[in-house]
């Protein structure tokens, strides 16, 4: 287990926190638990690089990355995905990291994996005037329409009636260190392994496509919990289980809410999975280099069906032009 401990005090070490080497101790966590939070997946200079290519994109925008009253300027929905931002190369450099391939790879014993192409989270802020690192501004002056971040509630990827078997293994690496306060994914323990439960209780989901929201009367935020994480660290869960956004109470008086100074947003997360290339068929692998050559196409978080949801549908860039890759990222795609 990996000793790294959260910003909570008194410091605990996290029991689901485990080193990518440690992957017997983790592949169980994951087995039995149905997630698992993996340590540096990028060091520190990996995560500030990504970044950086994240606000190169993002300041296409009007928003400027050093100036938090152009933030308003952000295109986000109240949840905060953007799908724009699928085909960035902010989003291309995690995907590239090979530590995340590594982890994706113990995971399925399998070296040739193609890499999801979905959206990335960002959360501004919202919480009180707070010194601005830069300037003297308060956040009430530089918000004028920043809004309390919205979860879509807690809900399943993955439809337990058409898919009860392990079909993907979801990730997320945030680039700010995840906190109580500001919050970010939440999970049921061990809820992977409800389907029956599921099957029974809510009959209605054999009709759904494989995003599911779960009823209050199922399942609550209590029964759920946060995972806390570093940045850089690679979140990963089995898409049966249950999961969603929890949203904290916002910063302890500093910009960054104890995120780190070079990031300033209050979440910045890119949501990355890997399957077996050997499950996509032909059709799909030409569908994702489409998509990725033209921009004109939509992912979601599984790779090798080259599927979507609503969250993650972008409209085309007029001006789209594919970043550049690297051999390591094109082997992915």
């Amino acid at each position: 287990m990996n000793d790294v401990t959260s910003c909570s005090s008194p410091a605990k070490p996290l029991s689901y926190r485990f080193t990518i080497d440690e992957h017997i101790a983790w592949l169980s966590h994951l087995e039995t638990e149905g997630f698992v939070v993996l340590s540096a997946a990028g060091d520190s200079a990996q995560v500030e690089a990504a970044t950086n290519l994240l606000w190169r994109d993002i300041e296409k925008s009007g928003a400027e990355q050093h100036d938090m009253r152009t933030w308003d300027k952000i295109r986000t929905p109240p949840s905060g995905i953007a799908a724009s931002l699928a085909q960035s190369a902010g989003s291309w450099s995690v995907r590239g990291w090979p530590r995340v391939k590594q982890a994706f790879a113990l995971l399925w014993g399998e070296e040739d994996l193609i890499v999801s192409m979905d959206a990335v989270l960002i959360w501004r802020p919202w919480w009180g005037a707070m010194a601005h690192p830069c300037q003297s501004v308060s956040l009430d002056e530089a918000r004028p329409r920043w809004r309390f971040p919205i979860s879509e509630g807690l809900h399943l990827d993955q439809n337990p009636f058409s898919k009860p078997g392990r079909e993907c293994v979801q990730g997320m690496v945030p680039l700010c260190r995840v906190t109580p306060e500001v919050g970010g994914l939440q999970v049921v323990p061990k809820s992977h392994t409800d389907g029956e439960r599921l099957r029974t209780a809510l009959p209605h989901l054999a009709s759904y496509d494989d995003w599911c929201p779960l009823p209050r009367s199922f399942v609550k935020d209590q029964d759920a919990m946060l995972l806390l994480a570093e940045a850089g660290d690679l979140i990963i869960w089995d898409s049966r289980t249950v999961h969603g956004a929890l949203v904290g109470k916002g910063g302890d008086g500093t910009m960054s809410g104890g995120n780190s100074s070079s990031t300033q947003l209050a979440r910045l997360s890119v949501i990355v999975s890997m399957t077996p290339r050997a499950r996509a068929s032909k059709e799909v692998l030409a569908a994702r280099a489409e998509g990725f050559f033209t921009g004109k196409r939509s992912f979601n978080h599984v790779p090798h069906e080259a599927g979507t949801s609503s969250g993650t549908v972008h409209a085309t860039v007029s001006d789209y032009k594919p970043c550049e890759l690297s051999e390591a990222q094109l082997s992915l795609l």
